[in-house]
């Protein structure tokens, strides 16, 4: 399945708790960009981090991380030092989750990617909102967001998420997160523009009406006027 294949990522330094204490060097100087700013992110469904690089890189620090995966857990722990969180459905309960500026979440992409549709029909198996295992997920996300009202929030998953059941997915999606409260922005970004790999990805971004207003000074980042990197290249 294509979202599988989103464990793989370059090598990454260990942290300083997998060396014994006389193998542990002086950390190297963190460099942000000059428009970074401190804030607090959850990262649910976190696979194996990827999400969670790329918001430390800005001054985002991790308060909280939940995935099911038993390998992905362990690659997490490995790079990031910490044990994440099981199952999403099992933090139902008040107080699980810490108060955090913004939710971060690559929710299950397989019901809704061209592969995983492709799959399921052929098994005679449900796909998007109708597979119960995995479809679904997004509302129990839906009910963390109701619960928890993070000001802002960045969520992934596949191109096909906006085509998906002649757009019905996408009207739901979108749907439910400005009755919660949000303004909506959204773009497919092709991670070839950035990384020797095409794949492309929607990326979901919301901020709480009540204190953004209803028009957020927000857009995405223009796309590189380089040429695409090659394998080579890295």
């Amino acid at each position: 399945d294509d979202c599988e294949m989103s464990v793989r990522r370059p090598v990454v330094p260990d942290p300083p708790s997998l060396f014994a204490e006389d193998e542990v060097s002086e950390a190297a100087p963190v460099i942000e960009p000059e428009n970074s700013l401190p804030f607090s992110f959850i990262d649910l469904f976190a696979g194996v981090g990827g999400l969670r690089l790329g918001l430390e890189a800005v001054g985002g620090r991790c308060v909280f991380s939940c995935e099911k995966d038993k390998y992905a857990q362990k690659t997490y722990a490995s790079w990031f030092g910490e044990n994440p969180a099981g199952d999403v459905m099992e933090l139902s309960q008040k107080g699980m989750i810490p108060d955090h500026d913004l939710l971060a979440a690559g929710f299950p992409c397989q019901p809704f990617s061209i592969a995983g549709v492709s799959k399921k029909n052929s098994l005679g198996r449900a796909h998007g909102f109708k597979d119960r295992t995995q479809g679904t997920l997004f509302f129990h996300l839906a009910e963390i967001i109701d619960r928890m009202q993070p000001p802002t929030l960045l969520l992934e998953n596949v191109k096909n998420l906006r085509s998906h059941d002649k757009g019905q997915t996408w009207n739901t999606i979108q749907g439910t997160l400005e009755e919660l409260g949000y303004v909506v922005f959204d773009k497919v970004i092709d991670a070839a523009d950035y990384v020797p790999q095409h794949r492309e990805r929607v990326f979901i971004v919301g901020f709480r009406r009540d204190i953004f207003g209803d028009s957020p000074a927000f857009g995405f980042p223009a796309v590189p006027e380089a040429t695409r990197p090659k394998l080579r290249d890295i």
